[in-house]
């Protein structure tokens, strides 16, 4: 199995490319080319149970998404505002959409609906057997239908009538920062993207972090694969621009180091924000995450942008 895997993506290379400083436009189309998919395809929306927590209503429904899976989702919508504009929420490694509650106890007040799906793997589309890393190794297309995915989240944004899919702001952490940089590189429908303890580089971050998937990845022989450039948000996030993009990460982070956010900071492009916080990959202080919130309220024009 480990073996496939190695195949699967040194097949990639082949379609990756040159790195994000020397990509030719050709080689852009053919790295954004594989997270293309049928947007005409019918979404098979299957609605599930709709919860009053008071600020805001949570909707749970599945949708038809890569692959042919099903993909859980949730919709957490200020119950005070019409027609809202959406914060799309891309959660970390072995966490599940129920992380977007937070993001929404903070944006509901700001009158923000906040939209996130279970990457494949995680949450309901888990699988039974050996830890996450040991099957992201066996099964590196998870990634690539995750962002998919994502982008058929966007679609159902869309179609409802009562989000305004044109404030649309990407929030990821972590994982969810990683590959959210691809999500909004490949889809301009995002206005903006947050990208929260994230990084880039593959090797350094397989190398470097202390998160034990990263620790069974690296036993998968996969570490110094090049063709993990395919995935890299490196060759993603300059694609961001010129929407505007934040970056914040911990100095002290040992699951995304600071030389892997230095590598995904450096090959972002204007306009872009970076800020750095004293501490790990968890327990960002209050400061920092206001800030945050600022941010989005501005780019979803909820508030003037400062002046200087």
């Amino acid at each position: 199995m480990r073996r496939t895997a190695t195949c699967f993506l040194v097949g990639l290379l082949l379609l990756a490319g040159a790195t994000a400083s020397a990509q030719t436009a050709d080689d852009w189309q053919s790295l954004r080319a594989v997270y293309d998919y049928d947007a005409e395809a019918p979404l098979e929306i299957s609605a599930g149970q709709v919860r009053d927590l008071g600020a805001f209503r949570v909707e749970e429904l599945t949708f038809a998404g890569a692959g042919g899976e099903r993909v859980p989702a949730v919709v957490m919508r200020p119950t005070e505002v019409q027609e809202p504009p959406v914060v799309l929420f891309l959660h970390g490694l072995g966490g599940d959409k129920g992380q977007a509650r937070l993001v929404a106890m903070l944006l509901a007040p700001q009158g923000v609906a906040v939209v996130a799906i279970d990457a494949a793997l995680h949450g309901d589309r888990a699988v039974e057997g050996p830890g996450i890393g040991r099957q992201l190794a066996a099964d590196p297309q998870a990634l690539v239908r995750t962002v998919i995915d994502n982008r058929r989240a966007i679609d159902y944004i869309h179609i409802r009538g009562d989000l305004d899919a044109d404030r649309l702001v990407l929030v990821g952490a972590s994982m969810g920062a990683i590959l959210g940089s691809i999500v909004a590189a490949v889809d301009e429908r995002i206005d903006a993207a947050a990208l929260l303890v994230g990084g880039g580089g593959w090797t350094t971050i397989l190398e470097s972090s202390e998160h034990p998937a990263a620790a069974a990845l690296r036993d998968a022989g996969l570490s110094r694969d090049r063709s993990l450039g395919q995935m890299d948000p490196v060759h993603f996030v300059g694609h961001i621009s010129p929407r505007p993009v934040l970056m914040v990460n911990g100095t002290q982070d040992r699951v995304i180091p600071p030389q892997a956010a230095e590598a995904l900071h450096e090959a972002a492009r204007q306009p872009k924000e970076v800020l750095w916080y004293e501490g790990g990959h968890v327990g960002m202080p209050p400061e920092t995450l206001q800030r945050v919130v600022e941010w989005i309220a501005t780019r979803l024009a909820l508030v003037e942008a400062p002046t200087n």
